[in-house]
């Protein structure tokens, strides 16, 4: 254990982390002690994973995000005094290579497209964090974003009255692996590229890439970049 408080000064990873590397160093916001206790729990039970600090306020949040960088901050929506909605683009500022996934009871499709347009790589509900939490977290940190399956009826219902845009649908359509794909081929990243970065074979990655162009409806990679551009996202 003594390795993991000792890595509590290391800064925030600027690249992909894949399997096997050194741990993911992670920070909790929650009021809640018997979550936070929890959570911490079942994180470092994972040989990848490291919580490397808590807090229960917007201010402590702010404070150790400053002082730890981390490279996930678990937030919640809802805390004393403040929302995590108007925390997130603070402790961005403060620790701007961290990659926020955000805790939430709420279901409705505001409060995702609130998170997303702040800065937020992931969605997650709180009544499925001991089932799926740990795939966000990896996601996150293979650059890939991360909604809540249990979201898509409400993204549904919000496209049907006018508030998600169809580019938004599209995208959301695609499973996180094609997201990720899509978003190295907008990068400029070849196919040889993106299966060195993700640690699969060409052959796969030409797979995901014909599938989500099909999602899509696209063809080439300029009308690609092109919807993104409309979106406006995702960035990484």
């Amino acid at each position: 254990m003594n390795s993991k408080a000792e890595s509590s000064s290391l800064p925030a990873q600027t690249k992909l982390i894949p399997s096997g590397c050194e741990s993911v160093r992670i920070m909790v916001v929650d009021d809640h002690p018997v979550l936070l206790a929890g959570l911490s729990l079942l994180l470092n039970a994972e040989s990848d994973m490291e919580v490397v600090g808590t807090a229960d306020t917007g201010p402590k949040a702010l404070t150790m995000a400053k002082e730890l960088q981390p490279d996930i901050v678990l937030l919640d929506i809802s805390l004393p005094e403040t929302s995590g909605l108007l925390l997130l683009p603070e402790v961005l500022q403060l620790a701007p290579r961290s990659r926020v996934l955000m805790l939430t009871m709420h279901e409705e499709y505001q409060y995702l497209k609130e998170a997303v347009a702040k800065g937020a790589k992931g969605f997650i509900l709180k009544k499925c964090l001991d089932v799926d939490l740990l795939y966000a977290i990896r996601s996150l940190m293979r650059g890939q974003m991360y909604i809540h399956p249990d979201m898509m009826p409400d993204i549904m219902a919000s496209q049907e009255k006018g508030e998600a845009s169809p580019e938004e649908m599209l995208w959301l359509s695609l499973s996180m692996r094609e997201q990720q794909v899509m978003q190295a081929v907008v990068m400029g990243f070849t196919s040889r590229e993106i299966a060195e970065q993700l640690f699969l074979s060409e052959k796969t990655i030409a797979t995901y890439r014909s599938r989500a162009m099909a999602k899509l409806g696209l063809e080439t990679r300029s009308e690609l970049v092109d919807l993104v551009a409309r979106q406006k996202k995702p960035e990484g």
